[in-house]
């Protein structure tokens, strides 16, 4: 992705500036899902006694959030807003950390974990994971190899 190309995928929602806090509210909502869904998954899982399934959730996405954090450290690749000459949709001062995505890689595990043990609300999770994964790109705060990778990383350690 370059400075043309951004332009030109935001082009439509710059016009409208009501698509604008559109994608806004739609990330802010998509962070607050997974800030919901993963703690209830966690009581439910707990509930139904199956301990050896409460482990998987627990440990897969968490310990696999940590290894991606020290990866987004050690990598420290700028964002978008960083290195091009763009105005993102989405207002960040975090310097650096853009690959791999935390937010893809959040509701992506969650939404593995949640396959496991209700596959409904995990395909839901899954599709709500595709909107996110766009709006951080069409945001400016990613690049589509960071959701790319943040979501590869999460399928796989939600499914662990």
């Amino acid at each position: 992705m370059d400075a043309q190309q951004y332009a030109r995928w935001t082009a439509p929602l710059r016009a409208r500036p009501a698509l604008v806090r559109a994608l806004t509210t739609t990330n802010k909502a998509l962070t607050y899902l997974g800030y919901a869904a993963y703690p209830l998954l966690l009581v439910l899982v707990a509930l139904s006694g199956d301990w050896v399934l409460f482990a998987r959730v627990a440990l897969g996405p968490g310990l696999g959030f940590a290894l991606l954090t020290l990866v987004r450290k050690t990598v420290n690749k700028p964002r978008p807003y960083e290195a091009l000459d763009i105005e993102p949709l989405i207002h960040k001062s975090t310097v650096g950390k853009s690959f791999p995505s935390r937010h893809a890689y959040s509701i992506f595990a969650i939404a593995g974990a949640w396959l496991l043990f209700c596959p409904p609300v995990g395909a839901a999770l899954l599709v709500a994971g595709l909107f996110m994964a766009v709006v951080r790109v069409l945001g400016g705060v990613h690049y589509p190899v960071d959701v790319l990778a943040g979501t590869l990383c999460g399928l796989i350690c939600g499914l662990i």
